[in-house]
């Protein structure tokens, strides 16, 4: 094995709960990473599928921590993000696969357009002839989703470019940035923690680019399920939450008329999926928790350095997009 540098240029989280059926494979391929220079954190949150024994390893840059609970995937990444000093932190689901390069091609990315943020193309594990996804999405109806999802892998964009934020399960963020905006947030538990991240980073004059080339076989909610009524719950709430707790004021008063009827159509549409009482619940609570939200507002908002027109810019305001979960990779001027 190639000799690693005394300090790792990134740091890995990866973040395990019952993800026994997936553990190895990508412990392995973080192993064979053509880049060696890293350090891996895999926080165990209390799983009960044995999964923990599977993590085993004698390669001394993997460091195992077992939480006495599960604490949530937004906690556990920052508990693993404040072990390490790298100036890079990558987050990796453990049902992702990511290729040989997949560091390397970050990386360089990552330094070569000077940006605090950046994410991977994710292929479909399941189907690698679909897209998992290429960057995340944000609609100023306040819906988010990962571009691409579903769509032919050759229709991925074959070029570097800008996109609103990285999906966490294969995301990359350069530590100070991570550290300054405060990591992922806590009450979030799971599910858009991601973009919340990248609307506050953004907040504060951040960018995010897209790697082509950096490329992630996903299973996709392989352990919570993407249609299960947790997912659901968190998804839903969350949304709401990201919206509140970033859109700018201007924003804020102008759209959030038009975020409601999204979610009003959503908890519509639910009755005809039987996800109403989950989707109707999640959407209580999230009004319910207002109060703290509009607290953690303030902190954030007095942190902004750029402009309502700057933020709505980086959004995708084209209902095709939506409509059809399309990606929004900006090519690079």
């Amino acid at each position: 094995m190639e000799k690693t540098a005394s300090q790792p240029l990134v740091d890995i989280v990866i973040v395990n709960f019952n993800g026994g059926a997936f553990i190895e494979e990508c412990i392995a391929s973080v192993k064979n990473q053509t880049l060696t220079s890293f350090h891996v954190y895999l926080i165990d949150n209390n799983s009960t599928d044995e999964s923990i024994k599977l993590m085993s390893t004698d390669d001394d840059r993997f460091t195992i921590i077992e939480n006495d609970e599960n604490v949530g995937f937004a906690k556990a990444c920052n508990q693993g993000a404040a072990l390490g000093t790298a100036p890079w932190i990558a987050m990796l689901n453990p049902d992702t696969a990511p290729a040989e390069d997949w560091l390397e091609q970050a990386l360089r990315c990552g330094e070569t357009n000077n940006v605090a943020m950046v994410g991977c193309t994710q292929i479909s594990k399941p189907n690698p002839a679909k897209l998992d996804g290429v960057g995340d999405v944000f609609s100023p109806l306040g819906l988010a989703w990962r571009g691409g999802y579903g769509w032919p892998v050759e229709k991925a964009p074959k070029f570097d470019g800008y996109i609103f934020g990285p999906c966490a399960a294969a995301a990359f963020y350069r530590r100070d940035a991570f550290v300054n905006a405060g990591g992922f947030d806590e009450q979030f538990f799971c599910y858009v923690e991601d973009v919340d991240l990248a609307f506050r980073l953004r907040l504060q004059g951040a960018q995010c680019v897209h790697s082509s080339q950096s490329i992630v076989a996903h299973v996709g909610s392989g352990i919570s399920g993407r249609r299960s009524e947790f997912t659901i719950y968190h998804g839903t709430r969350n949304r709401i939450w990201v919206w509140f707790k970033n859109a700018p004021p201007l924003m804020l008063w102008l759209a959030t008329p038009l975020m409601i009827l999204a979610n009003i159509a959503f908890l519509i549409r639910s009755i005809y999926h039987d996800r109403f009482k989950c989707t109707f619940n999640a959407i209580i609570d999230a009004f319910r928790g207002l109060p703290m939200i509009f607290k953690a507002r303030r902190e954030i908002q007095k942190k902004r350095t750029v402009s309502s027109f700057t933020i709505s810019r980086a959004m995708t305001w084209s209902p095709i997009k939506l409509l059809t979960r399309g990606p929004d990779v900006r090519p690079i001027s």
